[in-house]
């Protein structure tokens, strides 16, 4: 019996949900929540161990931006790509608030993103190919060129 409980267990998106979420320092009962709340809870998770493994964007604010949209994985990716062309410019910094500022405008930006995918590549592609345009800027471009349409 013991054996059929593990192997359920592992199969159990609302585990596997959980236990994702507790790695990035959500609390037990807030990440039980948050996944049975989820339409997707395996997609939620995802998201959150997308940004917490390739930022230093805390658990909780990554788990309250992934499951405010309808494509969590999309979320966590733009998030990552976005992150990844200019770490430096994002790590959290307790002594400077505005490096956490701006970690939190790149979530809030590919949050509020209709297509968080197409968001990003245009991101990216303004920051390499636009001289001297700052992330911030770039990120303000691209998510007003989406509501334009």
């Amino acid at each position: 019996m013991n054996i059929y409980t593990n192997a359920q267990n592992s199969w159990n998106q609302y585990s596997v949900c959980i236990n994702q979420l507790k790695k990035f320092e959500i609390e037990g009962e807030d990440a039980a929540t948050a996944c049975s709340d989820a339409l997707i809870p395996k997609e939620l998770s995802k998201c959150v161990s997308i940004i917490g493994n390739t930022t230093q964007i805390n658990g909780n604010d990554s788990l309250r931006a992934c499951f405010q949209v309808r494509r969590p994985v999309d979320l966590g990716n733009c998030v990552a790509n976005i992150y990844q062309i200019f770490p430096s410019q994002t790590y959290i910094n307790t002594n400077l608030d505005i490096n956490k500022t701006n970690s939190l405008t790149l979530l809030d930006s590919c949050r509020s993103s209709l297509n968080p995918k197409l968001y990003s590549e245009c991101v990216i592609a303004t920051i390499k190919e636009v001289e001297n345009i700052t992330h911030i800027k770039a990120m303000s471009i691209c998510l007003t060129a989406e509501n334009m349409f």
